[in-house]
């Protein structure tokens, strides 16, 4: 299973050069056949639809890909990451600016766990807001 994600990722990197290359990826489609193959053509319309929609969507695929970078560490997810932070680097993104979607994560992280084990007051967390 490493073995095939590996070759995914080398493949969708080893093509990706420049900005418009990355937006062309469709970086989900080799994971449809992890679905039950009564979903499959679910999952394919519902990847399509992120990858038109939300990774080419309404801010810059850089920027998409760093929030993904913090949204796989804060899963602690192990194939996310890597693939995410070669994206990013397809994109354009820097290693300080991976570094600071990592640190964001753990920012997040950090603050959740104070709030959440301290049982702080929802109300009064709120108000902090207003």
């Amino acid at each position: 299973m490493r073995l095939l994600l590996a070759a995914c990722l080398f493949l969708f990197t080893a093509t990706v050069f420049a900005e418009d290359a990355v937006r062309e990826v469709k970086t989900a489609n080799p994971f449809i056949v992890l679905h039950p193959e009564s979903q499959q053509a679910a999952a394919a319309a519902y990847y399509e639809a992120v990858e038109k929609n939300v990774f080419n969507g309404a801010i810059p695929l850089k920027h998409a890909q760093l929030a993904a970078i913090s949204a796989s560490v804060a899963m602690k997810c192990v194939y996310c990451i890597p693939a995410h932070a070669a994206f990013a680097r397809a994109a354009g993104a820097t290693e300080e600016e991976i570094k600071t979607a990592v640190a964001i994560a753990a920012d997040v992280a950090l603050n959740s766990s104070m709030l959440y084990g301290s049982q702080f007051d929802m109300d009064t967390f709120m108000k902090m807001f207003e």
